[in-house]
């Protein structure tokens, strides 16, 4: 039996794939008066690295990752082959994130909950189109680039 094109996607990009490895954060400058007001990283999902070891810069570069891929999906939904070319050159042109951040999963690291919740929040756009191309052997293609 097929396991769902939703199935593997909440697995790989849900779960597996989102964490990234840590960047270091750059030494403070000795000329600064003094250090700036951290901001709330409820309304940044990728300033929420307090407890986490995945840096800000590489969490945004997941999520600008994760929101073109679910923008895709959302608007290749009624063109599977579409679809499947533009996920397949979107997951090639990002090869290296997505080894990355499963390096970063294998280590243990996770993304912040604020990254979290944002991807759960943009996943519901990408259902009707899941749906549409679930059986579509191109898009299950495409998908099997995902790092496992």
């Amino acid at each position: 039996m097929k396991r769902s094109c939703l199935w593997i996607l909440t697995l790989a990009l849900g779960a597996a794939a989102p964490a990234v490895a840590a960047d270091k954060a750059p030494a403070p400058d000795k000329g600064a008066a003094a250090a700036p007001v951290a901001k709330d990283p409820a309304k940044d999902p990728a300033k929420d690295t307090a407890k986490t070891d995945v840096g800000a810069a590489d969490v945004q570069q997941y999520l600008a990752f994760f929101d073109k891929f679910a923008g895709y999906i959302d608007a290749d939904q009624n063109d599977c082959d579409k679809m499947a070319k533009d996920l397949s050159a979107h997951l090639d042109a990002n090869h290296a994130l997505l080894l990355k951040a499963k390096a970063a999963h294998d280590a243990g690291k996770t993304l912040p909950e604020t990254a979290r919740q944002h991807i759960m929040s943009t996943a519901p756009k990408m259902a009707p189109g899941v749906q549409k191309c679930n059986s579509n052997e191109k898009v299950m293609a495409a998908l099997q680039k995902i790092p496992r």
